[in-house]
Parts: structure tokens; sequence; C-alpha cells
């Protein structure tokens, strides 16, 4: 397609705003300056009816015969970046990130760099020296017209590029709002407030934005609001929820409503530190680089904060089956509403510290409605980390031996090698972990593995069910006992790993059991449609791999109640033999081209109600036991870096 000139270059010398509509009926709305060589530089914020959502284009004197891709060097004030461009037609697209076509305003100089040969082919100057006066008044006008024609007109356009551009730069700092901290907070001690919505703070923050941030905060605006939005929607969802649940629901602070809009608000305008901010909103303010890293190593905290004190409320709930699903399904419109929050958001410190406000508020939501559980103490160096580059993530010669690796990355996996079942072997030899349940531990696998390897469903691979040697498989759960290595094995794990935390290890624990239990079913069902004698075999394999389950069930429940070892690393070795057993039941080649196509999702929890009295195999779901008390009259907060971690959110890897 060849792209024309906004206007006349004649009547041009600065930058200028155009809407332009082809007779492809695609229409797209920039900013533009006629540059040096009879060329047009566009910046494209918003189209409708096209494929791309915004674009930085070089138009260029005369149609070039062939595409191609060269490179071009994009010098400001601040940076000189070298860009790839794709040559069709009369243009050359420039494949800028949307960081740096947001600086383009800021800037007083913007040069073009091309190399000789590139710039004779193209009929163009090697160096194209860009006006910039106007640039920045005339991209924040089209940014602001762009995003009411995508919020209204089904025009497409990426907010954050929009958002980026119409940010203040005084970041809201010369806002004139009379009053707002004494309308919006109360103090609790010296130096320290506490939001406070009353109907002057509402009044106050709905001026501020609409004097100050309608355009640039719309969207965000619009996702909280929204009547039927993501927000509106996880409002009712979750005050649903809370209605099903224990006494709990009756604390102040558990029910959700649009104060999260209101706190957001204040977060950019108001001046004093108040309790509902955490410490990682200060982190993201005061960060001097990029806060890309630093807010997702943030979010994956939050998710394991989040996890926690789910997995405490579904056993407080547990048995109404109602207010299960009811938790679960308004967690999911959460999460749609904060991944859209977060995707709109523009890579600004100020913008982003927006997300770990938000997410604090419905972590302090779920954690009250679960009894206030203990919070989570957050330790680095127990992240779970995978070895890659053929390297392991020790240098201890068991790590070696029990180990492989693969992929392009070289990334570690476990190897139940003979070294790697004798050196576990001795370890064991003198450990304290040895008694007579792990006596019947071993004999109640072996019998599985006699079984196993002597029937129709046994193969040669890593993937079998046994393992590499006989007892292949029961040396990573015996291994995880007293070792963490970087397996990727464990990565469905990993919140376990990270964590170490009781309630998180035996939620995940209870979800790989789950999933096994399903894929068995899956498969029995799959191969007794096939061939009924086989699918009794296959049953009657499943009850000796049980009886071993059980008994290492027995075996690490017993070694955690003498304090041995942790509660959460016997949930943890229960997690890892069901992961282990569900990936064999899933790669076991029983006469594929005869079963059904059957998926899995090894993170969907299998639902309380499919499981029957009469189901094909006995397995105990949602098995969540009762232990300590919790103190729900303790004041401890969550996701409050303050009061109540070991680590700040940037040390999460």
């Amino acid at each position: 397609m060849t792209i024309s000139l906004s206007v006349d270059l004649a009547y041009c010398h600065s930058w200028e705003a155009g809407e332009l509509t082809y007779p492809s009926g695609e229409t797209e709305i920039s900013a533009f300056a006629n540059t040096p060589g009879n060329t047009q530089l566009q910046a494209v914020l918003c189209s409708k009816d096209s494929p791309d959502n915004y674009r930085f284009t070089l138009l260029l004197p005369n149609k070039v015969d062939a595409d191609s891709v060269i490179k071009v060097v994009v010098q400001t004030d601040d940076s000189k970046v070298e860009e790839y461009a794709e040559v069709s037609g009369n243009s050359l697209d420039l494949q800028v990130d949307e960081r740096l076509l947001a600086a383009v305003p800021d800037t007083s100089s913007m040069t073009l760099i091309f190399d000789k040969e590139d710039a004779d082919y193209l009929g163009i100057p090697e160096k194209i020296d860009v006006d910039m006066h106007d640039a920045e008044l005339t991209l924040k006008n089209v940014a602001s017209q762009c995003t009411a024609l995508c919020l209204n007109n089904d025009f497409k356009c990426s907010y954050p590029l929009l958002s980026s551009i119409l940010w203040p730069r005084d970041r809201f700092s010369h806002t004139p709002i009379e009053n707002i901290d004494d309308l919006c907070t109360t103090m609790i001690r010296s130096g320290l407030y506490r939001f406070k919505l009353s109907d002057g703070c509402k009044l106050a923050l709905d001026r501020f934005y609409h004097a100050n941030g309608e355009g640039v905060l719309s969207y965000v605006e619009k996702l909280f609001n929204q009547k039927n939005g993501s927000f509106d929607k996880y409002i009712k969802s979750w005050n649903d929820a809370v209605s099903l649940s224990p006494s709990s629901a009756l604390n102040p602070g558990v029910r959700a409503d649009k104060s999260d809009w209101y706190l957001t608000l204040y977060s950019l305008v108001g001046k004093r530190k108040l309790k509902e901010f955490p410490n990682s909103f200060d982190m993201v303010i005061e960060y001097k680089d990029d806060p890309t890293t630093l807010v997702y190593d943030i979010d994956i905290r939050y998710e394991m904060e989040l996890l926690k004190y789910s997995s405490v409320l579904y056993r407080r709930v547990r048995g109404n089956v109602t207010a299960i699903n009811a938790v679960e399904k308004s967690l999911k419109m959460w999460q749609d509403f904060y991944r859209k929050l977060s995707a709109s958001l523009p890579n600004i410190n100020q913008a982003q510290a927006i997300r770990p406000i938000v997410y604090r508020q419905m972590l302090m939501r779920v954690w009250k409605l679960a009894g206030r559980p203990q919070a989570l103490r957050f330790v680095s160096e127990n992240a779970f980390r995978q070895g890659t580059n053929g390297k392991t993530t020790t240098k201890e010669p068991l790590e070696s031996v029990c180990s492989f690796f693969e992929g392009a990355s070289g990334e570690q996996f476990y190897f139940g090698s003979d070294k790697c079942i004798q050196g576990i072997e001795d370890y064991m030899r003198t450990s304290p972990l040895k008694n007579m349940d792990y006596d019947d531990v071993v004999n109640k696998w072996d019998a599985f593995s006699k079984g196993w390897t002597g029937s129709i469903f046994y193969h040669d691979s890593l993937d079998d069910a046994v393992g590499e040697t006989k007892r292949g498989n029961l040396g990573i759960a015996l291994l995880s006992l007293f070792k963490n290595y970087g397996f990727g094995d464990y990565f469905l794990l990993r919140e376990c790993i990270s964590s170490r935390d009781r309630d998180i290890c035996e939620y995940e624990a209870n979800k790989a059991y789950d999933t096994y239990s399903k894929e068995f079913n899956y498969r029995l069902d799959s191969i007794s449609n096939v061939n009924s004698e086989d699918g009794s075999k296959l049953n009657e394999l499943n009850k000796l791999w049980q009886a071993y389950y059980h008994a290492l069930e027995v075996y690490v429940d017993n070694l955690a109640d003498s304090g041995i070892i942790p509660m959460w690393k016997a949930d943890f070795v229960k997690g890892v033999a069901c992961v282990v057993q569900t990936n064999a039941l899933l790669n076991f080649p029983y006469d594929r081209e005869q079963l059904p196509d059957i998926s899995s999702d090894l993170y969907q929890k299998a639902p309380v109600e499919n499981t029957q009295p009469n189901d094909q195999m006995t397995i105990e779901q949602y098995k969540y036991d009762d232990y300590d008390d919790l103190d729900e009259d303790e004041d401890m907060t969550p996701a409050d870096d303050d009061e109540q971690t070991d680590s700040s959110a940037d040390n999460i890897q």
C-alpha cells in the first residue's frame, strides 16, 4: 500500500495533527512533520480497521521496487539507538518500541541516520534532522484525541503509549487541590495516616480526575467504574463469596467497593504516607531505573501471598462447595481486572506504583476473610531456581549424578540413574530419616515397580512410572526430603519451594493429588473402552501405587510430627510423588491411536463435585486437615513490607 502525505510539504514547517482515510477504509490519526529530502515523518497513535495500533513511519519521495529491511540509527537528546525499519512502497516503518516513541515529545532534537548505500537506494539524505518545534503539544493533542476515539469509537491504540505521552511531567505535583490530605486521611500516629473516604474526599478526588486525569487516566477510570466492567464484576462476585463465608465475613474491610479507585487517585496527588501503601509503593516510586523487573518481582511475591491466604480460606469453608466456587470465581474476576490494569499503565514509576496498592487491597480482603493467617516470610535464597546452561545449582556430587540437561537452554531435570539411587540410599543408610516407616515405603514401591515393569504399560523411557531404574522415581521423592536441587520437575511446586509455607505446600500437594486423580480416571476410562482387561490391569497397578503413596504419606507426616523435617517439606514430598506419577500417566504409550484425544491442564484443580462415592478408584479429594487454630485478632497485616517480611520485594528472584 502506498501511504499518502498528510499535507502539502510546502505548507508545513513544524509538527501538525492529521487524519487520513485510505480507499480500503482504514483510518489513521497521526502527528507528522515534514523533513529534509522531500520526506515526512509520521507518528500514528491510533487507527481504525488497520492491523497496527501505532506506527512510526518515514514517507519516502519515491516508491521503491522491492521490500527490504534496513538499519536506522535514531538519535535524541538522551539516547542513540539502532532500530530496524521495513521498507515497502513509499514508506519506511521504524520498528521502535513504545518507550522510544513515548520519549519523542520530551526531546529537543531527533536525527535519523542511514548507511550511505541504503540512503542512495531510498533517494534520501544519509542524515535527516527532524524539526521538533511544536512536537510535544501536537503529540499530546493527538494522544488525547486517540484516547477518546479508542474508548468510544472502536479505534485501536496502545493505552500505555498514549498515557505515557499525556502523563504530566511534574507527576501531578503542582495540581491545585485544596485540603486533599485533610479531607482524605486520618492520623494513626505521627507520620502515618489511614485513608478516609469521606464525602468531601470523594468530591475533591472527582474534581481532580475531571480537571487533571481525563485523558491520561481515562482507560484506568473505565476499568474501575464501567458498569459490568472488570472491576465491577469482581466487586459483585467477591461480595457474593463473602456472604457465603464464615463469621469473619462480618469483619470491617472484607467487602469490596469503589474505594480502591479513590485510593488510586489519592496515590497520585496526595502528600501523606498511608497505611494502605506498602513499602513496595515507595520502592517503585523511588526506583531510579526501569521499574519493569521490580514490579514483576513484587507481583510474584503477592501471588504467593494470595496462594497462601486463599488456601487457608478454602480450608475454612471446606465442605461448602458453593463458597469455594464463589471465591475461585471472584479471584478469577480480579485477575482479569488486574491483567487489564497492568497492560494499560505506562512504564512510568508513578503509574507502575499503582499496581502494588491495588494488589494489596485485594490481598487484605482475602486475608481478613481467611481469619488473618500468619503472614509469609520471604528469603531470597529460598526462591526456586532451575539449573540451566548444563550447570547444576550446587557443586554437590549427588546433584550431578541425579541430573540430566535438555533443551536449547540446557535445562536441568532429575535423572534416577544407578549412581543417583545408590547415592540416595547411601545417605539414607545412616540418616535419622531412616526408620520402619521408610522401610515400608521402599517395600511398597518395590511391589509397584515389579508389577509395573512386568506389565504392558511399561516402556523404557525417562517418563516411565518407575523411571530409569527400578527405584528411579522413588529416588526423587526421597531426595526431596533432604535436598532442594534445581530440577525442572519441581516447577509445578515452585511456590511451595520459594515460600516454604505449610499452607501453600499443603494446597499444592492436594492440587497435585487431585490432578493425578483426574488424569488416572481419564486414562482408565479410555483404556477400558478399548480393552476392559487392560483397564482392570491398570487399576490393579494403581492400587499398588496408592499403597506406596499412602505409606509415603504416613512416613513424611510422622517425620514432620517428630520435628525431624518441617511441615512444609512433608507436603512438598507428597506433591513431588504426585507430579511424577501424573507425568507418567500422561506419557505411557498404550495404543495411542485408539485412545480419545484427552488434554490436561496441570494447573486446573478438579472440582469437588466431580468426586463421587463410587468412583473407579478411591482418592481423598481436598484433604484439608485442621491444625493450629489461627488467631483472628492478631494485628498482622499482609503485603506490608514494614511489619512482616524479612526481605523486600526486590529480593525475590
